[in-house]
């Protein structure tokens, strides 16, 4: 037996507490006495002691209120507890199992005995001190994966467009709440050439990093640095984007041959002179336009998922975005966004929401949008603390006629 043991004997009998410690002495123990409950808890507060044998009956404080101390005292490590006793009831035993006791001597102890149940708490003692070894790793480790994910955090705000972004007489703005650290949605608005921008806006299956790793993939397909992709061009003209999204579901497809990853998606291509666009859908939600006076408009056909299978095709739709009206694409997270009654705020709300903003300015409106969520879920905390799934909404509008060319 090491040395290094340390045990604490409370017993009120002088001779009786030092016949134990004397036999714990021999076996190689350091021991500490207490002659009551009020001296044992100032003998733990200044020793390492973790294995304590404690009288039952004793004044001052007996040893069932003393293990109920212990165990509501000492949270930084863990103590042994033997309690010593000549009561035998099965509803003795389990008052002391409730107060915290770990094991049960009878008196007069039997020194074989008292060296077994000694035995046998310190492996329980091992086996908590391996425990917190293992611990303190992990929490180290849980510290590095927190600091990696606050780094792809930023990598992936880093690829998101500016707010206010302006093109013309058309700006965008948006509303990014990720689930986790980081997410599986992206959007951007940017230019094709003098004439013409691309939009999207891009939902992965999943959530975080797996999802936001292959939502930056799916932004480096359409832009490169910062020179446009090939592929959305078609003899010198933006590519339709019905095309563009079947270039994506077969480069996909061709990459994820051995994992399923697949993604939802909006791709438009808007002519920045006449306000003429077209888009096609890909399991995306519905986008809305909200016309000037408040009227909301879907635009889509719906459609497939990419990355699901190969040989699939998709259809698009034309729009026109007047001066004053705007584009939103959104995620799921708004439209499956619940409350505790586990109703979906749909999309019939967002409508209304959007109808009745329609002449707030973007930088107040996603304020307004992200708080009506926040009341929906009836959370007291701001909405960042409480989604369970990645928001976006991104809106793109064309600038009513006063705000042009400022």
């Amino acid at each position: 037996m090491s040395t290094d043991q340390t045990i604490l004997i409370v017993d009120d009998s002088t001779t009786y507490r030092r016949l134990i410690a004397g036999l714990l002495k021999q076996w190689g123990y350091s021991v500490y006495e207490a002659e009551n409950g009020e001296d044992a808890l100032r003998a733990l507060l200044s020793w390492p002691i973790n294995l304590m044998i404690s009288d039952w009956e004793m004044p001052v404080m007996d040893g069932l209120t003393l293990c109920r101390r212990v165990r509501a005292q000492f949270s930084d490590r863990y103590i042994y507890l033997i309690l010593l006793t000549a009561r035998e009831s099965i509803d003795d035993l389990r008052a002391g199992f409730e107060a915290g006791a770990n094991d049960f001597l009878r008196k007069p102890v039997n020194q074989i005995e008292l060296q077994a149940r000694l035995h046998a708490g310190q492996r329980i003692l091992d086996l908590e001190l391996m425990l917190a070894a293992r611990n303190a790793r992990l929490s180290e480790a849980l510290k590095q994966i927190e600091t990696d994910l606050q780094a792809a955090a930023r990598l992936q705000q880093s690829i998101l467009p500016a707010h206010n972004l302006r093109h013309g007489d058309y700006c965008a703005d948006w509303l990014f709440v990720p689930s986790a650290y980081v997410s599986g949605d992206i959007f951007n608005l940017f230019p094709l050439n003098e004439r013409y921008v691309g939009f999207y806006g891009v939902d992965v299956a999943g959530h975080g990093v797996g999802a936001a790793m292959v939502s930056l993939a799916v932004a480096r397909q359409f832009l490169h640095g910062r020179s446009v992709e090939p592929f959305l061009f078609t003899h010198g003209q933006p590519a339709a984007p019905h095309e563009v999204v079947r270039i994506l579901n077969q480069r996909f497809c061709a990459e994820n041959d051995e994992v399923l990853s697949y993604f939802t998606m909006v791709y438009g291509v808007l002519d920045t002179r006449s306000g003429e666009g077209r888009l096609c859908q890909a399991g995306h939600p519905t986008p809305l336009i909200v016309r000037a006076g408040g009227e909301v408009v879907a635009v889509g056909e719906g459609g497939m998922p990419v990355g699901l299978m190969e040989g699939l095709t998709w259809d698009e739709q034309a729009f026109l975005l007047a001066p004053g009206d705007r584009l939103c694409l959104y995620s799921d997270g708004i439209t499956e966004c619940e409350n505790p009654q586990h109703e979906l705020f749909g999309q019939a709300r967002l409508e209304t929401l959007l109808a009745i903003e329609a002449q707030t300015p973007l930088a107040q409106l996603f304020p307004h949008i992200s708080a009506a969520l926040a009341r929906w879920r009836a959370e007291a905390e701001a909405l960042q603390a409480t989604v369970t799934d990645d928001i976006s909404l991104f809106i793109i509008e064309h600038l009513p006629v006063t705000e042009e060319k400022l």
